[in-house]
């Protein structure tokens, strides 16, 4: 029992339902001064970051002339949020206030028949109405994040047009599904929600005030007839909101995932589609019920209705189904299920493009000759030997120069050169994320290393002596032999280049090393928000968590800061909407560098179409290369150039955002040339034709022509084999072309079935091809190739002898190049000190047929299976060893020097290297 109980007497206000006794005043609701401070100012601590990283946000969009991109976004986002937490804070809110002047009336007759009363409440009136508006407060403020978050299904709900193309099971316009149906879902889902909630909380305050308490000899009269009929309100909200949602469901079948079809299979389109029906039949007829039970309130036939329709949902949706599933169509699946196979197959193939795929056959005939060889050189001579992985290594060893420069990764691209078209490997040389300790000041990171400094580019194929990579753009300023020229070297905009830097401040910026000194510059670009105001210098400084910002003197009217200096995080900023490859590679174009970003619009509501859990870091159902975004390492700026203007996912951010998106005719002609098909979506086209080559339905439910993606080996590890890019000559044609290729295998087999490409030159670009190898021949896959070098004695005791000396021997990636109508295998071997990465390529391994050869270089191996062998001992291997012991000692009294400062031995070491590797082969006695 509670002392003092309250007085409750019916009222018409809020504020006169609960009356407490006379008391001292208090602060509100018990709450300490000191307390509601303390949450102030933490609420305007949280309302000030907001609104400076949007004043952040917005400058950063203006300087790069997005700002349209901001606004529009913006708008979306707080507009969905405005209503969202409206319409949810009015809805709860209501039923509250409805449930306590309900519940007061209640306990007042309670109070009257009763001496001793169960229950009395003892919240003060404006504690009551706080804890109200709190609640309603924070339930609205959940739901209203979410639709913050669904800003771009909103988008597409309003600028989403026809595809035309309809379902197979409607006859409607995909369309409808990829851009109506979310944004109806998500209204759905929030309603479901939001009554859900409310209905509990409803629920629990009227059994708090004793509702549920009620004796079956009371009448339902007075309050609790109101509380009947008020909760029968809230259910009916909720049940015409699951009515709803069974609506929605009829549509959600085509994404179903029951029997053997994704999408709508026999049970779904014949069983729980009449199910949904039913369901939402039976929905209206409750909510009639629901309708009549407010002025006729008997909480006993509310609670039947429901009863009944809980038990027709386990019955129609859970049970039937089910059953129909196991007993009537499994026994039948073939006959029963072929229609929606077919719809699986041809939307699935629809949705990736695998129906514009080329299909021929390729006869991989036993014949490569050396007259064959002598007329595909330029193929040939651009099989690529240099593996990334040891490139990379020898990149950073030979060619970083400074500690504070970094080769993130080596990219693959080409290039028209005064000698012809050539395949390379080039890396940009940026800013290390992390200066040496000692060089580790707040000036030093944030005003004076501010930029990395050109770019490396090497042949694919050709070495110089001693197994090293022939440079075709070098060292620092950049040097090059083959006509390239860097005019604008510096980097500010990177793939590896995290926090921010402020340029053209009064500390001069490095530049890079000439000798013993260093070249400083000051920054003369347009990238950067201009720091020409105090509180300019303020926000950054609150933004960035740096003080230094405010109260450092090296600050200029001309000084910027460069925040989202990664190419992938500033694409990002600016094009949400858009999901991005996970390899921007460096171009350099007309005396510049560029990153070439390729950006995907994606869907995983395309129907009947299998989602693919793609490297994308989503699962996509729908996915096209709509976009090319073009970076410029020096200012930052980007430029998107669509690619497939019949994309009607791309139509909408072009008409949401007018614009911001470009035809591909204003790309300058030469950064064109640098377009290539992107790796990840040709890794989920090949992916899914493993699978969706079989067009016919009896064959694609067997799964009896299924394959898989071959496997290789690299460093002695058995791992899945990536596709790679390719400059050869297509069968039939005489014209070298740049392709993304990979071959295929059967399932639990290791021999080759087929293979499939990607066009990357234009007029072509796009367009791919697929080859199928015949089925009544043995035709060498990667791991048979493997193992056949495996099984070779000489290769394997020259790799022996290599591994015991303090070397250590890296098998690089296999390369099946298509000559003709026959298959060249190629494969790379490096040597390595032990301890030390700096590998040389040593030896190249070439097969072509059952003949196996192991040579020096690709043109001795190419001979040696071809023409005239020249096989080696072990014992002629191991006069290999003294240059490589050479190389190993001038590499280390180049790093010795390295870190102790000593630049004038660095150079010295280094230039002993490069005459080292330059000078003549050793000599190999046969």
């Amino acid at each position: 029992m509670i002392g003092n109980p309250i007085h409750i007497e019916p009222a018409t206000t809020l504020t006169a339902e609960i009356r407490t006794p006379a008391t001292p005043r208090q602060p509100l609701g018990g709450i300490h001064p000191l307390a509601l401070i303390i949450g102030g100012f933490a609420f305007l601590i949280a309302i000030l970051a907001v609104l400076a990283g949007l004043i952040q946000k917005w400058l950063w969009m203006r300087q790069i002339a997005y700002a349209d991109i901001f606004w529009t976004v913006l708008s979306m986002r707080w507009g969905l949020f405005g209503v969202a937490f409206v319409v949810t804070f009015a809805y709860v809110l209501i039923h509250l206030q409805i449930t306590v002047r309900n519940g007061a009336a209640l306990l007042a007759g309670k109070v009257e028949r009763e001496a001793d009363a169960g229950f009395s409440v003892q919240l003060p009136a404006p504690l009551l109405k706080l804890a109200m508006m709190a609640v309603s407060a924070g339930g609205a403020l959940i739901l209203s994040l979410i639709f913050y978050g669904q800003w771009d299904t909103y988008l597409r709900f309003r600028y989403g047009g026809s595809f035309g193309l309809a379902d197979p099971l409607y006859g409607i316009d995909t369309g409808f599904y990829v851009f109506r149906l979310p944004f109806y879902e998500l209204l759905q889902s929030s309603l479901n929600v939001s009554a859900l909630i409310t209905l509990m909380g409803v629920l629990a305050l009227y059994a708090s005030f004793g509702l549920l308490r009620r004796s079956r000899s009371e009448p339902m009269a007075g309050p609790c007839a109101k509380a009947i009929s008020h909760l029968s309100v809230c259910l009916l909200v909720l049940v015409a909101s699951w009515g709803w949602g069974f609506c929605l469901d009829h549509y959600e079948l085509l994404f179903s995932t029951q029997g053997v079809v994704y999408g709508a299979g026999y049970t779904a389109a014949h069983v729980t589609r009449v199910a949904f029906y039913l369901m939402a039949a039976a929905a209206v007829g409750l909510c009639a019920l629901l309708a009549l039970n407010v002025f006729r309130p008997r909480l006993k036939l509310a609670a039947i209705g429901c009863g009944i329709y809980a038990g027709l949902y386990v019955i129609a949706v859970l049970i039937a189904p089910a059953l129909f599933q196991r007993f009537v169509v499994q026994p039948n699946e073939l006959a029963l299920e072929t229609p929606y196979l077919e719809n699986n197959i041809a939307l699935t193939r629809k949705a990736y493009q695998l129906d514009k795929i080329q299909e021929t056959s390729y006869p991989a005939l036993a014949d490569l000759t050396a007259e064959v060889i002598a007329r595909n050189q330029d193929t040939i001579q651009n099989i690529r030997l240099w593996d990334y992985r040891p490139l990379l290594q020898m990149y950073q060893q030979a060619q970083e120069i400074r500690l504070y420069y970094q080769f993130h990764q080596v990219d693959v691209d080409r290039y028209h050169l005064p000698d012809g078209y050539h395949q390379v490997m080039l890396s940009a040389r940026e800013l290390s994320p992390e200066l040496p300790v000692q060089a580790q000041t707040w000036v030093n990171e944030k005003l004076q290393f501010t930029h990395g400094y050109g770019a490396v580019m090497s042949f694919v194929s050709k070495t110089v002596s001693g197994g090293f990579p022939q440079y075709v753009l070098e060292n620092i300023p950049p040097e090059s032999d083959y006509g390239l020229t860097v005019t604008q070297p510096s980097i500010y905009y990177g793939e590896s280049m995290p926090g921010y830097r402020i340029v053209a401040t009064g500390v001069k910026e490095f530049d890079y090393p000439k000798g013993n000194q260093n070249v400083y510059t000051s920054y003369a670009g347009s990238g950067g928000i201009p720091l020409d105001s105090l509180w300019k210098r303020l926000l950054f400084a609150w933004t960035q968590a740096d003080v230094n910002i405010l109260f450092t003197s090296y600050l200029r009217p001309q000084s910027r800061i460069q925040i989202w200096r990664n190419v992938q995080e500033r694409v990002a900023q600016i094009a949400p909407f858009l999901t991005l490859d996970q390899d921007p590679y460096a171009v350099v174009s007309a005396g510049k560098l560029y990153w070439i970003q390729d950006a995907y619009t994606t869907s995983d509501h395309f129907p009947y179409s299998s989602p693919h859990a793609a490297a994308l870091g989503q699962s996509v159902n729908y996915i096209r290369n709509s976009v090319k975004v073009i970076v410029d390492m020096y200012d930052g700026s980007v430029r998107f150039f669509v690619m497939d203007p019949s994309d009607p996912v791309l139509a909408v951010y072009r008409s949401a955002f007018p614009g911001v998106f470009s035809d591909l005719n204003q790309l300058s002609p030469d950064l064109k040339l640098h377009l290539r098909y992107p790796e990840d979506l040709f890794s989920i086209q090949a992916d899914l034709y493993r699978t969706f080559h079989m067009t016919v339905s009896q064959v694609f439910y067997n799964k009896e022509d299924l394959w898989v993606l071959p496997n290789e080996t690299y460093g002695g590890a058995t791992a899945p084999m990536k596709p790679y890019y390719i400059l050869m000559k297509l069968p039939g044609s005489d014209q070298v072309e740049y392709l993304l290729m990979t071959p295929f295998t059967p399932q639990k087999r290791n021999n080759m079935i087929s293979w499939m490409a990607a066009r990357c030159d234009f007029p072509d670009y796009g367009k791919m091809l697929f080859y199928e190898l015949p089925k009544d021949k043995l035709i060498y896959g990667p791991m048979q190739i493997e193992a056949m070098i495996d099984q070779n004695t000489a290769i394997a005791a020259q790799l022996t002898l290599w591994d015991q000396k303090g070397s250590r021997v890296i098998r690089g990636n296999l390369i099946a190049v298509p000559i003709e109508n026959s298959f060249l295998y190629v494969v790379p071997l490096y040597l390595t000190a032990e301890g030390m990465d700096f590998p040389q390529l040593k030896r190249v391994i070439v097969i072509s047929g059952d003949k196996v050869a192991m040579e020096a270089t690709l043109d001795e191996a190419i001979q040696a299976v071809f023409g005239t062998p020249q096989s080696q001992t072990p014992a002629q291997a191991a006069q290999l060893q003294p240059a490589l012991s050479q190389a190993r000692a001038q590499f280390e009294q180049a790093q010795k020097a390295m870190q102790q400062g000593n630049w004038g031995n660095f150079g010295a070491a280094m230039d002993g290297l490069k005459r080292l590797l330059n000078g003549p082969a050793p000599t190999v006695q046969q």
